[in-house]
C-alpha cells in the first residue's frame, strides 16, 4: 500500500507554511463559476460574507469533486491565492481580480456589505490546478468550508497525469446524480444539452421514477431543475425528505420526435419498470 501524503506536506515542500494557509471547499456555486473561466472563479471568490479568509496570508481554493465509495467527500484543487487587503465592499470599488470582462461573464453580482478582498494567483502551484483531489470528509464535515491547513490533515486520494477533461462515456453508460450535476464538464454539459429523451432517477433505497426531457436545452434543462430544488417539480418527489437520486438515460429520442411522442415513450419505460405501482411515478 502507498503512503499516505497529506496536502500539508505539499504546502511544505515548496515553502508554504500551513499555519499562514487556509483551505476553503466552495459550494456547487464556485464550481459552477470555476467552469466558465478562472477569471470568473477569481472574481466569485474575492467576495464573501463569513471572513473565510481572515488572517491569513495564502488560501488554497478547492470546488466539490465526486464522493469516494465510502460516502466521503472531496474536493478538486483549482488554484493557491495570495489574500491582501479587505473591506466592506460599497458596490464602488471592486476587488482585484473583478476585472470587467469576469464580472461580466460569471454573471455574479456581489451584495454590498460583504467583505471584499484583493486575492492574486500563485503561479508556483499552478502545476497541480484540476489534478489534485482531497478527502475532505463526511458529509457534515463540509459544511466547515474553510479550513486551517495546520489543523486539517487532508489526505491526497488522487493526482492526475493531466487536467483534460474526460470523454463523455455515451448515453448508456453516463450516470450521475442530483449533487454531482453542477460538476459536470462544460463538454459533458453540451452533450446533455443537444438531446432529449427519456430518463430514470434511483432514490438510495431503490425507489425509481421515469421522466422526460423535451425542453430546449435538453436532458441537462431537466436535470439542473432536479439539482436546484431536488424535486423537478414531481409530486411524489416533492413530499419525500431531500435526497441524492442516482441519475441514468434510459433512451435518446429522435430530434424530429414531437413532445407529445416523447411523453409516450415515456410512459411506455413506465410500463417496463413498473415505476407507478412499484416507484414514484404518480401518473
Amino acid at each position: 500500500m502507498p503512503p499516505i501524503v497529506h496536502f500539508t506536506e505539499v504546502l511544505t515542500k515548496r515553502g508554504v507554511d500551513p499555519r499562514q494557509s487556509r483551505l476553503l471547499r466552495h459550494n456547487a456555486t464556485g464550481a459552477e463559476q470555476w467552469r466558465r473561466g478562472r477569471d470568473c472563479f477569481g472574481h466569485f471568490a474575492s467576495y464573501q460574507g463569513k471572513a473565510p479568509y481572515k488572517d491569513c496570508r495564502f488560501a488554497f481554493q478547492f470546488i466539490p469533486e465526486r464522493a469516494l465509495g465510502g460516502g466521503d467527500q472531496t474536493a478538486l484543487f483549482v488554484g493557491a491565492t495570495s489574500v491582501a487587503e479587505h473591506w466592506l465592499y460599497d458596490g464602488q470599488r471592486p476587488a482585484r481580480m473583478s476585472t470587467p470582462t469576469a464580472m461580466r461573464n460569471s454573471g455574479y453580482m456581489p451584495e454590498v456589505g460583504a467583505t471584499a478582498y484583493d486575492l492574486e494567483w500563485l503561479p508556483e502551484f499552478d502545476d497541480l490546478v484540476e489534478r489534485l483531489v482531497v478527502r475532505w470528509g463526511p458529509t457534515a464535515a463540509t459544511r466547515a468550508w474553510s479550513q486551517w491547513a495546520s489543523r486539517q490533515h487532508k489526505e491526497v486520494v488522487e493526482l492526475r497525469r493531466d487536467s483534460a477533461e474526460p470523454v463523455f462515456p455515451g448515453f448508456a453508460t453516463f450516470t450521475t446524480s442530483f449533487d454531482d450535476i453542477p460538476l459536470l464538464w462544460p463538454s459533458w454539459r453540451a452533450v446533455l444539452a443537444a438531446v432529449k429523451g427519456v430518463y430514470l432517477l434511483v432514490h438510495p433505497d431503490g425507489d425509481q421514477y421515469v421522466g422526460s426531457a423535451s425542453g430546449d436545452e435538453g436532458f441537462l434543462g431537466r436535470f439542473r431543475e432536479y439539482a436546484a430544488n431536488g424535486h423537478g417539480g414531481n409530486h411524489l418527489l416533492q413530499h419525500r425528505p431531500r435526497a441524492n437520486y442516482a441519475v441514468s438515460i434510459l433512451e435518446v429520442t429522435s430530434s424530429t420526435m414531437s413532445a407529445s411522442e416523447i411523453v409516450r415513450r415515456e410512459s411506455a419505460w413506465k410500463n417496463k419498470l413498473g415505476s407507478r405501482s412499484h416507484g414514484l411515478n404518480a401518473n
